[in-house]
């Protein structure tokens, strides 16, 4: 079990939780490398020092773009003991979209992999440091520096999120927002202790990915470490280190179930497996309890802008068979609601906007007050997705009226993909929807309404919003169609088109077609 955590600063906290550990192996690579706490430390003082020797103000920004990798640690501490703000960025991302969180950002310092550099622009200002390299370097030969007085109440991270206006927000998670989580998180899901070994493979630009190598490192635990998702590797990871906690999601956990299935593998070690982002299939859950007997199964939900997740369903209700769709209770630290337009608590069973408040919630949108005001209001942050509580509390999550498609580990977000789509000079309009997948959990699909007499396949439209997205937001299947189903305020119904094209995804149909969307269904999102 974690030592209590006070709220100070986020460093501070990690060297009182762990003062105990620094014989203990904090971080293991796939190539090999090892890091005790005590070297965790050491080298987190090294890069704060040169922070101070370069005068990176308070709140100053350091952004990472680059892979996981044993870095992000060093960086994050160093960022906490200094008060500046690390900004961890998607090494996957199109170099138009690097630009913008990059001017967005305004960063003092960046560090970055070969492919982040290759993200950033050639006739960029800013000081580039090469993340592999530099980082040993200045922890090779420079001083460690003596921590000071941090606010805890200050962001520490930087998150670039989006919505329905296909602009990135940067989250502004705090001090107290990441050890809040941290505290929760460590305590509920499956209680971390130095005897441990959490593997971390989801990517650390993204929440999740953060908040399980977090609540590795401040339980004392060991942090198994993988540059990226990958199942074959992770196999390996869990049987070669033993590895007894996972957090994965359901595509992910596809792949490692369909490998799993074709080998002898002793997964007894695992003890506890999370799951979040997406609904996990009833027959995915059976396939994975079979695979991992000795596993707690814990569904998991949350968002950015809540510092990861704030509910979760215990271990026992998946054994029990009971509430398998459902995402849980929120910790006893945070308050959950389901509200209507007006804002007004709906009763079980009634489904509405879930919202939530606690100590988890953001401090806002970098430079975006308009946002922050649109997303927090009266204390609660309105997440955008469709859900109800039953007679017990417990939540389920029934849509997205942000409408984000969820493919393997990424997020796409349509709006972002529809300002790329509609540039195009055959079309007039278009809406991007997720379509349920079977390896992916969901595709990228283009609902595309042609100009007069014109016409595209979708090699064309790849290729021209190739420059512009990432390889992971291109559509993956087109669909041609004479108009889009509005309503009286002129939003698109993508809950129409979703339920359309999910039906005909369940007969097989080829990725390019053209059918016109039945509208009117009624869908039950259960």
């Amino acid at each position: 079990m974690m030592p209590h955590l006070t709220f100070e600063n986020f460093f501070d906290s990690f060297v009182r939780a762990t003062v105990d550990h620094d014989d203990v192996t904090a971080i293991v690579t796939d190539s090999g490398l090892e890091r005790s706490f005590a070297e965790v430390k050491r080298r987190a003082r090294k890069v704060a020092h040169v922070f101070h020797a370069k005068d990176i103000p308070p709140q100053g920004r350091v952004v990472l773009i680059a892979r996981n990798g044993p870095w992000f640690h060093d960086l994050l501490f160093a960022c906490a003991m200094v008060g500046a703000v690390l900004v961890p960025v998607n090494p996957k991302l199109s170099s138009v979209e690097v630009e913008y969180i990059l001017d967005d950002a305004r960063p003092i310092l960046i560090f970055a992999d070969k492919q982040g550099r290759s993200r950033i622009p050639q006739d960029a200002t800013w000081a580039i440091c090469d993340v592999e390299r530099d980082i040993d370097e200045i922890c090779s030969t420079t001083d460690e520096l003596t921590p000071g007085s941090v606010d805890p109440k200050l962001p520490l991270l930087q998150i670039y999120t989006s919505g329905t206006t296909g602009q990135s927000k940067g989250a502004l998670i705090t001090h107290e927002n990441l050890l809040a989580v941290t505290r929760d998180g460590t305590e509920h899901l499956g209680r971390f202790s130095r005897n441990d070994k959490a593997l971390v493979c989801l990517p650390l630009f993204h929440i999740a990915g953060i908040d399980w190598a977090v609540f590795a490192l401040m339980a004392g635990s060991t942090t198994v470490l993988l540059p990226e998702v990958d199942a074959a590797k992770a196999v390996s990871a869990i049987t070669s280190h033993r590895v007894t906690k996972l957090l994965l999601v359901p595509a992910v956990i596809r792949m490692l179930v369909e490998l799993l299935e074709l080998r002898s593998v002793d997964t007894s070690s695992v003890t506890t497996l999370c799951f979040g982002a997406s609904p996990m299939p009833e027959e995915l859950i059976a396939r994975i309890r079979a695979l991992f007997p000795f596993a707690g199964l814990i569904h998991v939900y949350g968002l950015t802008e809540t510092s990861g997740m704030f509910t979760y369903l215990p271990a026992s209700q998946i054994a029990s068979g009971k509430r398998l769709l459902s995402c849980g209770i929120p910790f006893l630290s945070g308050g959950l609601d389901i509200v209507d337009p007006e804002g007004r608590s709906l009763a079980p069973f009634a489904r509405g906007e879930i919202v939530y408040r606690g100590p988890q919630l953001m401090a806002g949108y970098w430079n975006k007050p308009e946002a922050t005001e649109a997303a927090i209001r009266n204390g609660w942050v309105h997440t955008g997705d469709v859900g109800y509580r039953d007679d017990e509390g417990y939540l389920f999550v029934c849509d997205r009226l942000k409408d984000m498609v969820k493919s393997g580990d990424e997020n796409v977000f349509p709006a972002e993909v529809e300002n790329v789509v509609l540039k195009h000079p055959r079309i007039a309009d278009a809406a991007i929807i997720g379509i349920p997948d079977a390896k992916w959990g969901e595709l990228v699909t283009a609902v595309v309404v042609m100009r007069e007499n014109e016409s595209i396949t979708l090699e064309e439209l790849q290729e021209f919003a190739r420059p512009s997205l990432a390889p992971f937001k291109l559509p993956r299947r087109l669909v041609l169609v004479s108009a889009l189903p509005r309503n009286a305020g002129g939003k698109v119904l993508k809950h129409e088109l979703r339920a359309t094209y999910a039906r005909e995804s369940r007969l097989d149909l080829p990725a390019f077609t053209t059918p016109e969307p039945a509208y009117g269904e009624n869908v039950n999102c259960n």
